[in-house]
């Protein structure tokens, strides 16, 4: 399978921000097209017989596009994960709805677990067997012709969280036809893009801030 290159919007030493496309999956997975496996074949050191390394740090859905923070080698992928362990990586998303939240800015609480299959999250207002508490914040940037652009930031890290949530909450995400959006977007794709990434690098110290331009098949 041909596999296009990805697109870096910022590399430093041992570890490299990416623009994800929205369609592929983060993790490798038999010959199928997705991040790690454009980055192994990036990457790989010419007439190296060795598979170059690939930390992966964070995930992004099939579905959602934005910046992605990937690691070259092994002591930079434990200083990364370190640094999410501790809550010192902030992410930012942006997400349209055609329905709007319960205000123009808040935080959305709820109890999360998976269903049976494993596949889709269950995010309920009261506690549930197996579930773990999930946060964001959220702040509407603007409507227009029927459609509500926000702004959110995860407090915490569940699986499917924004898209549950924002599901549970009233405004699904256009094109998330698996959280019940009647609007598609483009095949694969829903509106939920990785719009910022800020963190600490790894070895300098220094802060590090990470904007990921929005895919051409976005709404204006």
């Amino acid at each position: 399978m041909k596999q296009s290159s990805l697109d870096i919007l910022h590399e430093g030493q041992g570890y490299v921000v990416i623009n994800k496309p929205a369609g592929i999956a983060t993790e490798k997975h038999f010959n199928y097209d997705t991040v790690e496996a454009r980055a192994q074949v990036q990457w790989k050191r010419p007439r190296s017989l060795k598979e170059a390394f690939v930390g992966i740090v964070h995930r992004l859905d099939r579905p959602v596009s934005g910046a992605l923070l990937l690691a070259k080698n092994k002591s930079t992928l434990r200083l990364l994960n370190e640094a999410f362990a501790e809550k010192k990586v902030r992410k930012t998303y942006w997400a349209i709805t055609d329905r709007p939240l319960p205000a123009e800015a808040g935080e959305l609480r709820h109890f999360m677990a998976r269903d049976r299959m494993g596949k889709k999250a269950i995010a309920a207002t009261r506690p549930i067997p197996g579930a773990k508490e999930a946060r964001l914040k959220y702040a509407l940037r603007f409507a227009a012709d029927g459609k509500f652009y926000w702004e959110v930031e995860p407090i915490t890290g569940r699986f499917h969280q924004i898209r549950a949530q924002l599901a549970t909450a009233g405004a699904p995400i256009i094109g998330d036809a698996t959280y019940g959006s009647l609007h598609p977007l483009q095949p694969n794709c829903i509106a939920l893009h990785a719009r910022t990434l800020r963190f600490a690098d790894p070895h300098t110290k220094e802060p590090v801030e990470i904007t990921a331009p929005l895919p051409e098949y976005w709404p204006d």
